[in-house]
């Protein structure tokens, strides 16, 4: 049975298993390295994490800009020029054919037929009063995921990880196979806040039951891959995107694979044992702690209860009235935005890699790569906060050199800075899992996640100051890095600590010794 206490625990481990029973990072601790269940889930949530990441740059592909014909007699020369003729003073051709600079009349001109199927700018025939609306595809996709986190976030808390999760990812299923047979532009932005919806959902809850399920030793090690292949699956946006250049294609060929996880998250997926014990339903986590020990071939612990220092309910009152969560919640959700903005920053500094869009959407991906390992490497050892700090002021100063008039040096920068930007993501997902309670663990991270949405509309913006002063928007970013690097020092450090499973256990964390189960086994060496 579980016991439920309010005290901090301090007895060496064996003393408190004798008299409390077992914690589930005791039991997965007991069961030793990570094994075919843990490898299992991780491979189940690899594939959602890739889904995820083309489902984010789904528009990249499906947005291209589109060659036109003028087919006014009077410019036989200006034919398949790469730009809308939004602006005659942008096309030399037409210049020496009109005197006015707002550009040609819609009945003047038509998109090449050749490639006319290949993105929804010329398939819904998107003139320039409508360049707005292909924009805003990209923008209402983070609205939708705003909306996501908080609602999927709360439902994940309240009916579990495995029914939340069927529900996210069938509304990624639905709205996936809407787009390819729909030729309307106001239901392809519906969809995509849909989309957006549903990444709320499904790539966190991915990721806290990765996280959950693997021994306090290997959750760097699961967190760090899980993010490694999120970045893989951005890198092969391109091969989707240069296999399938037809935009229905595109899309149907995107649709199938969420499909097919959605029928395998139904009949594969666990739910979170430490779910089922902040619900008080001890035989069900214990149930799937068993299933862990079969999988991976190993033994329950004799007699085992399950000891959980854990409240039963969480009211809303209690959380909002401790201090300490108040401040650091808020911290939290300052790393999330800054790390999204200087993400973003740097992805919409994308322009200074002219070439072939298939390889310039391989690279966005794989530049982020060194990153994730950088951060897996250096997380254990100098701590998450660190970690996370460290990258944050370098990939700001990256972001500071590559000003400097130079294509090549910028081209370098670009690429520091997103490898950068990938160890900021690996460190604060992560992080946020270890910091929050059990029964706010998905909420926490939703918010956080949420914060980074708003980043992600802001971003542009941002960018956009730099026509009024070059050096302006890397200021503003570099200002607020330095301000939240400051403020994320005093919030706890979380590496080698057991996941809190109250607000009891969160305020322990400032209490408790940096790696704690290398000083446990420490002492047992010592008493060998």
């Amino acid at each position: 049975m579980t016991v439920i206490t309010n005290e901090y625990v301090t007895d060496e481990p064996q003393d408190r298993k004798k008299k409390y029973g077992y914690k589930i990072d005791d039991v997965l601790e007991h069961f030793g390295t990570i094994g075919k269940f843990q490898i299992l889930l991780t491979v189940l949530c690899s594939f959602l994490t890739m889904i995820a990441a083309w489902r984010i740059l789904f528009d990249i592909m499906t947005t291209k800009t589109i060659p036109w014909k003028c087919i006014d007699p009077r410019c036989v020369n200006a034919t398949n020029i790469g730009e809308m003729p939004c602006s005659i003073e942008n096309n030399t051709e037409l210049e020496k054919q009109y005197s006015s600079g707002t550009g040609l009349q819609n009945n003047l001109w038509t998109f090449d037929k050749d490639q006319k199927s290949h993105s929804i700018v010329a398939i819904f025939d998107l003139r320039c009063e409508d360049k707005w609306k292909y924009s805003f595809s990209s923008s209402i996709y983070f609205i939708g995921a705003f909306f996501g986190v908080w609602i999927f976030g709360r439902l994940s808390d309240a009916l579990g990880r495995y029914l939340t999760l069927l529900i996210s990812l069938g509304l990624c299923v639905v709205q996936a196979w809407i787009i390819p047979f729909f030729n309307n532009m106001n239901v392809y932005l519906a969809c995509r806040f849909f989309d957006g919806a549903s990444f709320g959902g499904f790539f966190l809850i991915a990721f806290v039951l990765d996280v959950e399920y693997a021994p306090p030793k290997y959750r760097n090690m699961i967190g760090t891959l899980f993010h490694f292949l999120t970045s893989g699956g951005m890198a092969l946006i391109s091969l989707w995107g240069f296999a399938f250049k037809d935009f229905r294609a595109f899309a149907i060929a995107l649709a199938v694979p969420p499909t097919i996880m959605w029928i395998v998250s139904f009949f594969f997926f666990p739910e979170s044992a430490r779910y089922y014990l902040s619900k008080g339903k001890d035989e069900k986590a214990l149930a799937s702690l068993k299933k862990v020990a079969d999988t991976n071939g190993k033994q329950m612990p004799l007699d085992c209860t399950l000891y959980e220092d854990i409240d039963v309910k969480i009211s809303l009152f209690k959380v909002i009235s401790n201090k300490r969560l108040l401040i650091a919640a808020p911290i939290n959700m300052f790393g999330w935005f800054m790390t999204s903005m200087v993400y973003y920053m740097l992805w919409f500094s994308a322009k200074y890699l002219a070439g072939n869009i298939y390889v310039n959407a391989a690279l966005l991906g794989l530049a982020e790569l060194p990153g994730r390992v950088a951060a897996y490497l250096l997380m254990d050892r100098i701590g998450r906060k660190k970690t996370f700090m460290l990258s944050m002021i370098l990939a700001c100063i990256c972001m500071f050199i590559s000003l400097w008039d130079n294509s090549i040096n910028r081209k370098v920068m670009y690429c520091f800075g997103k490898a950068l930007a990938g160890a900021l993501w690996a460190v604060i997902y992560l992080y946020s899992s270890e910091m929050y309670p059990t029964k706010i663990r998905n909420l926490g991270s939703g918010i956080g996640s949420a914060a980074a949405r708003v980043a992600a509309l802001l971003a542009p913006f941002v960018g956009a100051l730099i026509e009024v002063n070059a050096s302006l928007p890397y200021i503003i970013v570099g200002a607020l890095a330095f301000v939240c690097c400051g403020v994320f020092w005093f919030l706890p450090e979380t590496a080698g600590k057991d996941l809190p499973q109250t607000i009891e256990e969160f305020e322990n964390l400032f209490h408790e010794p940096k790696n704690k189960y290398k000083l446990e086994d420490e002492n047992e060496m010592a008493n060998i």
